[in-house]
């Protein structure tokens, strides 16, 4: 098989020589800026040590996880850490203000809370792409706002100061949550009528015109005890929002003065309805498998792939539709084993996390729906490349690349069920109704 190939371009910068006749400007500042980069570095301890709540932090792993809160509270060189997933816990260490190229915001000793996203183990290589580290892009002295940029997933992560406990406002921000019941929605942005849908699954917001949902805008969030707090601002047809409201009692939502209202998109299968056992179908035979529930009531496991693993699937709440991702499923001490899309006709696959597939239902109004798996369209599989309709199934001796691909690793039992490594498409999955 073809392997996915990256291609990458050196960009060089040329000097240009002044005349040396040239008079230099006089100094601007009174202080070098190595002082000045240390009075600031001073400020943000004095104003992260200062504040008797806490602060609480905006944080963004890779794409693939949710973004989440953390409460900090710091005093002159320690930090006690909490987590919105897990709040009881409480875990202190140390940190660190430090120049790296400009100011930096580092958790420098192993904090389980502070580095649960960054840590890598046997089954996620890369962690959950998290940081400990972070650039500090700028400190809004009057709102008390940090704005700062995670160093390894380049995310935008920013500090607010709170002005409740940790037990309060984690305990609010889930009351919150669990009131929504609005996912999608529709409305106006200036002169455009646009449609909205929320997945609390990744907490992604996406907007696009109504008549072409295929030109989306996304943007990711945490939740906060009111609103839905977005990573960065999002500018849509020159309108800029910050956060969304949703207000589920009157089914709306709102955003720098636009309101839109709930819909329910064609097509939409709830949670519970995508609960069950199927016929899976594909080029080759069929066998049955099963959707069940991970734990967390908002996505799902799909058991009977293979006797030895099963897929997590994500359930997009907005859309009221499944995801399959590339994805690591499983390791060994020496490989990873991983599930990938596969284009059979152009005889090639991808091990890109981006990349991955969605259902369409063929009639959501009968008991025993067919669900079809399309690419999503994310990931760009070359000139040959005719679509992701299939599923594969392999090993890798280390990070995934075509260096470390070494299929004939994979025990067998790990192969789908039918005994062979892909499920070549198109894939269906047929609702068996008792």
């Amino acid at each position: 098989m073809k392997m996915n190939k990256f291609c990458f371009a050196l960009i060089l910068s040329a000097w240009v020589l002044l005349p040396s006749c040239q008079q230099l400007e006089p100094d601007v500042f009174d202080k070098p800026s190595s002082a000045r980069l240390s009075d600031f570095l001073e400020e943000v301890r004095t104003a992260l040590s200062s504040e008797q709540q806490g602060w609480t932090l905006d944080y963004f792993p890779s794409s693939q996880y949710a973004g989440v809160t953390f409460v900090l509270n710091f005093t002159d060189q320690k930090v006690t850490a909490s987590l919105e997933t897990d709040p009881a816990t409480k875990v202190t260490s140390t940190y660190a203000l430090k120049t790296d190229n400009g100011p930096v915001l580092s958790f420098d000793t192993y904090n389980k809370v502070l580095h649960a996203y960054a840590t890598p183990n046997s089954s996620q290589y890369q962690a959950m792409g998290g940081d400990f580290e972070f650039e500090i892009r700028s400190f809004d002295k009057e709102a008390r706002e940090i704005v700062m940029i995670g160093k390894r997933s380049r995310n935008t992560c920013t500090l607010r100061p709170l002005t409740q406990s940790a037990e309060e406002y984690f305990a609010a921000v889930k009351r919150y949550e669990n009131s929504l019941t609005v996912a999608a929605f529709e409305g106006s942005i200036g002169d455009s009528l646009v449609v909205g849908f929320i997945d609390d699954a990744t907490r992604t917001i996406s907007i696009s015109p109504k008549d072409d949902e295929s030109q989306s805008v996304d943007v990711r969030y945490v939740v906060t005890d009111k609103a839905l707090r977005l990573m960065t601002p999002l500018t849509y047809n020159g309108v800029e929002f910050k956060e969304f409201v949703v207000d589920s009692a009157t089914e709306t939502v709102s955003g720098a003065d636009c309101s839109f209202h709930k819909i329910i998109p064609k097509g939409y299968l709830s949670f519970d309805q995508l609960l069950g056992q199927y016929n899976l179908s594909y080029n080759g035979g069929t066998f049955t498998v099963t959707l069940e529930d991970d734990g967390t009531g908002k996505g799902f496991n799909l058991a009977g792939l293979s006797s030895a693993w099963k897929l997590p699937v994500r359930y997009h709440s907005g859309r009221g539709r499944l995801a399959f991702n590339v994805q690591q499923i499983g390791a060994s001490s020496t490989h990873t084993y991983w599930f990938c899309a596969l284009d059979a006709s152009a005889n090639q696959f991808s091990w890109s996390e981006n990349c991955g597939m969605y259902s369409e239902v063929d009639d959501e109004f009968k008991p025993d729906f067919t669900l079809s798996f399309v690419d999503d369209g994310k990931y760009d599989g070359g000139d040959e490349w005719t679509g992701w309709v299939s599923f594969y199934v392999t090993a890798f001796s280390g990070s995934p690349s075509s260096d470390t691909y070494d299929y004939e690793s994979l025990p067998s039992s790990w192969n789908f069920a039918d005994g062979q490594s892909y499920l070549q498409g198109p894939i269906t999955i047929q609702k068996i109704v008792e």
